[in-house]
């Protein structure tokens, strides 16, 4: 993942950064595209469906790379909150669109 998603031209190693905060503008201006020029490996978006018990990994053109739910039950979740201000954060940006439409298709009967 980080050495895919690394900017080669801009020397050897990769970088880890987990401030999503800027990414929902186009292009992102969150922390890994600004500060360290970089792309994104991947990023955790919680689906915002009834209860964001699933998120989706998406890689930095907001394709889709895995889904999940927290495999220790509901009692390993981080708080509601904290799910829902992740989701926040993306929303808007092609970083959601995966999580909004799997949260659109759970609601149809």
């Amino acid at each position: 993942g980080i050495r895919i998603a690394s900017l080669s031209e801009l020397g050897p190693g990769g970088s880890w950064s987990t401030c999503a905060l800027g990414c929902n503008s186009d292009p992102p201006q969150d922390v890994a595209h600004v500060q360290f020029r970089s792309r994104i490996a991947f990023k955790l978006v919680w689906v915002p469906n009834e209860n964001y018990d699933t998120f989706v990994l998406v890689d930095d053109d907001g394709k889709l790379l895995a889904t999940g739910k927290p495999s220790d039950g509901p009692g390993a979740l981080p708080s509601r909150r904290e799910r829902e201000m992740n989701f926040r954060i993306v929303q808007g940006s092609k970083y959601a669109v995966v999580a909004e439409n799997m949260a659109k298709n759970s609601k149809k009967p």
